[in-house]
């Protein structure tokens, strides 16, 4: 088994020592001393010539709940087991827990000695987030009996390698934005005549012709036969653009999800939505790693976003959520480009975020600026707890007012309400 060796300094000061001993004991004529200062320097001589502790390791890890819901508690349990011939005196091993899975019992770190054949358990509890998070490699230190010398080397666990599922984009969550007006996503007319929702004009009937336009009130006054055309309709392009800094990554609460990951799940269920309508969707994220999925439709490009709504989201701090707001990196200038290069021109916004700085209303507005109808929906993350998060709240809402006074509809998700719900109360389901 490889890996980095490099000394422990368990011993670190011993050679000061061992000179001390022996200096003293002959100033003072004290034999006793000397013996002390011989097996200091023993113990310096074994810890230069000691070789790094090897052995083979085999890791198994299990989960109660491979797929559990947001919030729900899940014990993982790894095992491991000395497949070597040789004892190892001292390992340490440290789980490679998702960073997005908080462990609110026990400790995922296990010390014991392990002879050929022997095993032992560690377990602990994580609570579940929304996505898909993968295990890391296990890291595990050897050390030899004395403790001065360590192997550091990374395991992979058999089984289970990570934990939750993919947001499903077709649960039933209908929530296609209707196009009442230009604002929403949805479909435009265009010129021509045939199906769709806005009245044209009314021809002669013809035979062949759906009896669903045939006008039966004219049939009925005059007793001829007419049928009413419509403007046709053509699909549009529809991004939803995600805001998934880590500092957009807040909740109310340490138990509540995060505004985050609220977005990721909406963004799933109006991308399951949208498509079923026929619209091509398209996905970008705003975050560390920037993500960009072009509107499409297919089963390959549904599987393209589940990965993207499936990553892994690390909890924003404290102080980045809630003690005012101030203005993050990424939406400004060049988050701004980046989207802009790549929206098609015809292509309908919206934008999830829950505007917890001055940043992201500034990228709203600056597409809205090119022409671009866009609309928010912005999950609240907030509390009224102290008075910094109540500024905070204030904060927010002035925000939102802004947006809203540019001409861009904003959805306010409360903490714990339902984004469904709320898209359903703001007239934005069917």
């Amino acid at each position: 088994m490889t890996g980095t060796v490099q000394r422990t300094d368990r011993w670190h000061g011993l050679s000061a020592a061992a000179l001390l001993a022996g200096a003293v004991g002959l100033l003072t004529w004290t034999p006793a001393l000397l013996p002390v200062a011989a097996l200091a320097v023993a113990l310096l001589a074994y810890g230069r010539v000691v070789a790094p502790p090897d052995g083979t390791l085999a890791l198994t890890r299990s989960v109660d709940d491979p797929d559990p819901e947001p919030g729900d508690e899940v014990t993982v349990r790894l095992a491991v087991e000395n497949v070597g011939d040789r004892t190892i005196p001292e390992c340490r091993l440290v789980d490679g827990v998702p960073s997005a899975l908080r462990v609110v019992e026990g400790a995922p770190s296990l010390g014991t000695s392990l002879r050929p054949g022997g095993t032992a358990t560690l377990s602990y509890t994580v609570e579940a987030a929304s996505g898909v998070h993968e295990f890391q490699p296990v890291t595990a230190l050897l050390r030899d009996a004395a403790g001065v010398i360590e192997r550091r080397v990374e395991v992979e666990a058999d089984d289970a390698t990570e934990m939750g599922e993919p947001p499903r984009l077709d649960d039933g969550q209908r929530l296609p934005l209707r196009a009442a007006t230009a604002r929403y996503a949805g479909r435009r007319t265009v010129d021509g005549s045939g199906d769709g929702l806005t009245f044209r004009t009314i021809r002669e009937y013809q035979r062949g012709d759906p009896l669903s336009r045939v006008d039966w009130r004219r049939r009925a006054k005059t007793g001829e036969l007419a049928t009413v055309e419509f403007h046709p309709e053509r699909s549009l392009p529809v991004v939803l653009v995600i805001d998934t800094r880590p500092v957009a990554a807040v909740a109310p609460t340490p138990e509540a999800e995060t505004a985050v990951e609220r977005s990721l799940s909406a963004a799933a269920a109006l991308f399951g939505g949208l498509s079923a309508d026929d619209h091509r969707v398209g996905v970008a994220t705003l975050g560390p790693e920037r993500a960009w999925l072009a509107p499409g439709r297919g089963r390959a490009h549904e599987q393209r976003a589940q990965e993207l709504f499936s990553r892994p989201v690390e909890r924003g701090s404290d102080d980045e959520s809630g003690e005012g707001g101030g203005t993050a990196a990424d939406p400004t200038d060049a988050g701004r480009g980046w989207l802009r290069e790549r929206l098609p021109g015809t292509a309908e916004v919206i934008v999830l975020t829950p505007a917890v700085d001055d940043a992201v209303v500034g990228l709203i507005e600056g597409i809205a600026a090119l022409g671009t109808p866009v609309s928010v929906v912005s999950p609240d993350p907030t509390a009224d707890d102290s008075a910094g998060r109540t500024l905070v709240q204030f904060e927010r809402r002035d925000r939102l007012a802004d947006v809203r006074a540019s001409g861009v509809p904003v959805v306010d998700v409360g903490p714990s309400e339902r984004i469904d719900r709320a898209l359903a109360t703001a007239g934005w389901s069917r």
